[in-house]
């Protein structure tokens, strides 16, 4: 009852029927189906084009139909699954058609006619099966009829997931599991015909994320060498050439291999350039990221973009972010997409979602859902071809790359859930809706906004700390149809990153517009402030204060803590800069530096803070619109403009890592300790200096009672803390202007406005506290235990070696 092409050749009788495929588990079919394609490649003519599929990958197709449509055998689910299959034939039928001449498919449109008809008078429990089968084939044959499928060769991966599942940590290096390559498939959907382009070139490790040059003429991947055994985290300097990803190169042919970057550090994800040189993400920048623990991080966790020319020269950071970032790749305008981790004073899990920046590494922006929190990760970034839309694998924190198919238009929205279209609606957002995720996908590429090559894993995502199926990928065509065909599968090991072995557009050049001899500044001008920031009155905002955050220095999260809310960056207030009075500002601020700003009020309170961060290219400059304005937006043109850049002006103790114990603890000793200090402070409220708990007294007092944010943000908790903070959960997205957060939104600025107890601060001493708090009420400005020590003792300390 299985409609199946007849096979001459030899051996033909030697294997097993269809029928006992079906019931076996995936391990005896993975074994059989090696069997059977060794036994037939010969007999289906190598795979080429034209030939009669193999007799394994029919298995294969046919197995994963069943799991596909849910038929448990029975005649009910058979024909459940035929009605539910003609409409999409139909559907896949009639938009191939539109696009092409009308006699296009006519002879397929006749037979599926006739097939429905059948299915329509059918009454025959024991011609269900059969009939299902005769339609899944037919509309197979559609789908692989469709014109942009007839790109001949397949590029594609084999690769061992990593041995922990974990956003960041599956790309260590010293994580890896060995096994797979770089495959050509010479007929994908035809053949199981592959051939291993580097044939033992390389000694045993993992390929990772490889990318087709424009022409179709090379590949740059990244590799590590790995047998398997365990790695001492401790020892990963001792074993540069082995345990760390590098970026190599070769021929489509597999010849003139090279290697392109060395040393102690993980480079990897490459996209090429259209200027010729290459992109990709390194550890590098150095610094670790804020929550993670002691065995994860043992060497330089976060990594983000670089660059280098096309024979590795010329290596230099692009993004100064002070945690990871992943997946560059050039879109059709020729910016840089990638995604990016980013969570100032704000939930670490949620946040790894769609940025670009120039190929020079100027201009970074937040293309799609920086605020945003579902989904988690937007990874595995590709612009779809003809197009502005971009589709990406809507992934999990605490998991590998692996989830629901999206296509986001950033035209839309550049944060709204109206600027993406699921394509795989039936897969959850891993982690963001759930984690009982049943399947997934990875590394969409884009043929069109219809039609996509993919990865498929048909078993269930795996989470942290474990290790998902080292075999579970195969090669899928999927359309928006919700259509999926089988194309290629390794049974032994997982098979990703397809890409046609064909020639595609290079996208435009963008040449740089940095001076050839930079200075190491950058200029920046704000169009208008009060463009997004809510309803603060015209000429209520007086300053613009930059802040400098540093990247962590240390491998464990909180460890040691730089305040109370958790997982916070170390920083130092640089200094401010006038707005005026029309809202624009004009100013020099430091070069390859993570910036962030404040909007102050006449007191030099935040009005609104930024919870993301910029940084500047020597001798960049750089415009923006508003404050959390709409990017899809014009403006006009603002007095800021008409004078030079304004430098920033430092005030005490700024350009250094805040200290609270030379900001804050100064004040509270000339107007508080009289009363709440000495063996019986007044209230029991104990404003001293004296260390307690790794900070001071007076620290854990103030910041003692209600921490904003944790786990769930309730907003009404702003109005009780005395000094409100973001906590290392927190789940507002943009701090809302207007005053109930930070300083302005304290209630011990509040009782200090009041004149407690006749205590009268200066400006100037109100302005520390409202700095202090602004900056999310961190104690220290550093990272390291030697640092601490110093800045707890009330000492400056200069900035960090790595900013």
């Amino acid at each position: 009852s299985i409609v199946l092409d007849a096979y001459e050749g030899p051996g033909i009788n030697a294997f097993v029927s269809l029928d006992a495929l079906f019931a076996h588990d995936s391990e005896d079919l993975a074994g059989l189906g090696r069997r059977l394609a060794e036994g037939f490649a010969g007999v289906a003519g190598g795979g080429a084009p034209g030939a009669r599929p193999e007799l394994a990958l029919r298995a294969m197709v046919q197995r994963d139909w069943l799991r596909h449509d849910a038929v448990d055998g029975s005649p009910a689910s058979y024909a459940a699954a035929a009605a539910s299959q003609v409409e999409k034939a139909r559907r896949l039928l009639d938009g191939l058609q539109a696009s092409e001449d009308p006699g296009f498919l006519a002879e397929e449109a006749g037979r599926l006619e006739q097939i429905a008809a059948d299915i329509e008078a059918n009454q025959k429990p024991e011609d269900w099966r059969g009939l299902y089968i005769r339609l899944r084939w037919l509309k197979r044959a559609i789908a692989l009829e469709n014109p942009l499928m007839q790109f001949g060769p397949m590029l594609c991966c084999k690769r061992v997931p990593t041995s922990y599942s974990h956003l960041v940590m599956q790309y260590y290096g010293w994580r890896a599991r060995p096994g797979g390559g770089l495959f050509v498939v010479a007929s994908p959907g035809h053949s199981l015909v592959a051939r291993d382009i580097l044939a033992g070139q390389l000694p045993s490790g993992n390929i990772l994320e490889p990318r087709l040059s424009c022409d179709a003429t090379r590949i740059v991947f990244s590799f590590v060498a790995c047998s398997g055994a365990p790695y001492d985290p401790n020892q990963l300097d001792n074993v540069a050439d082995e345990a760390h990803y590098h970026i190599y190169e070769c021929n489509v042919d597999g010849s003139g291999l090279r290697q392109l970057t060395a040393g102690p550090f993980d480079d990897m994800m490459p996209a090429y350039l259209p200027d010729g040189g290459i992109a990709f993400c390194s550890t590098r920048r150095r610094g670790y990221a804020r929550c993670f623990g002691a065995q994860f991080s043992p060497r330089w966790d976060t990594y983000t973009l670089h660059r280098m020319d096309a024979d590795g020269g010329n290596l230099h950071t692009l993004s100064y972010n002070d945690v990871s970032e992943w997946f560059p790749a050039v879109s059709n305008a020729g910016h840089v997409l990638y995604s990016r981790w980013d969570y100032i004073d704000r939930d670490a899990v949620t946040h790894q979602n769609l940025w670009a920046t120039r190929p020079d590494g100027t201009n970074p922006i937040a293309v799609w859902g920086n605020a945003t929190p579902s989904p988690h990760c937007t990874f595995q970034i590709q612009p779809i071809p003809n197009s502005t839309k971009i589709v990406f694998t809507a992934s999990a924190h605490h998991s590998i790359a692996g989830g629901s198919i999206v296509v986001a238009d950033p035209s839309v929205h550049n944060n709204s859930e109206a600027a993406i279209r699921r394509i795989t609606p039936e897969v959850p957002f891993p982690e963001a809706e759930g984690r009982d995720i049943r399947e997934y996908y990875a590394a969409p590429w884009p043929l069109s906004e219809e039609y996509f090559l993919v990865a498929y894993c048909p078993t269930p995502l795996i989470w942290e700390p474990g290790a998902n199926a080292r075999n579970g990928l195969g090669i899928y065509l999927l359309d928006t149809a919700g259509n999926r065909e089988l194309l290629y599968r390794d049974p032994d090991i997982g098979c990703t990153n397809p890409c046609p072995l064909v020639p595609r557009p290079t996208p435009p050049v963008l040449a740089s517009s940095l001076p050839a001899d930079p200075p190491d500044t950058g200029e920046l001008f704000l169009m208008n402030i009060y463009d997004g920031l809510g309803d603060a009155a015209p000429g209520s905002i007086k300053r613009l204060r930059i802040i400098q955050i540093f990247p962590k220095a240390t491998p464990v999260a909180n460890t040691p803590p730089i305040g109370m809310a958790g997982e916070e960056n170390g920083r130092a207030v640089l200094g401010s800069v006038p707005v005026e009075p029309d809202g624009s500002a004009s100013f020099i601020v430091p070069a390859r530096k993570a910036l962030l700003f404040q909007a102050l009020d006449e007191d030099g309170f935040a009005y609104q803070t930024m919870r993301s961060l910029t940084y500047l290219q020597p001798g960049e400059r750089v415009s923006c619109i508003g404050c959390h304005e709409n990017r899809l937006k014009a403006t006009d043109t603002a007095f800021a403009l008409r004078r030079p850049p304004s430098p920033i002006e430092a005030g005490p103790y700024e350009g250094e890592p805040f200290s609270y114990m030379r900001v804050v603890q100064p004040v509270l000793d000339g107007h508080c300790v009289g009363c709440h200090g000495g063996d019986e402070p007044k209230a029991g409220v104990d404003l001293t200096a004296a260390p307690h708990n790794g900070f001071a007294r007076s620290y854990c007092t103030l910041c003692g009672d209600v921490d904003f944010g944790g786990t769930a943000t309730n907003p009404e908790n702003a109005a009780a803390a005395l000094v409100p903070r973001f906590g290392a959960r927190n789940q507002l997205q943009a701090t809302p202007p207007g005053g109930r957060y930070g300083a302005r939104g304290s209630r011990l600025i509040a009782m200090l406005r009041k004149g407690h107890h006749g205590v009268e601060l200066t400006a100037d001493e109100f302005r520390r506290i409202g700095m202090w708090i602004d900056c999310n009420a961190i104690f220290y400005g550093a990272n390291t235990p030697e640092r601490q020590a110093k800045q707890l003792r009330g000492e400056a300390i200069p900035m960090p070696e790595i900013q």
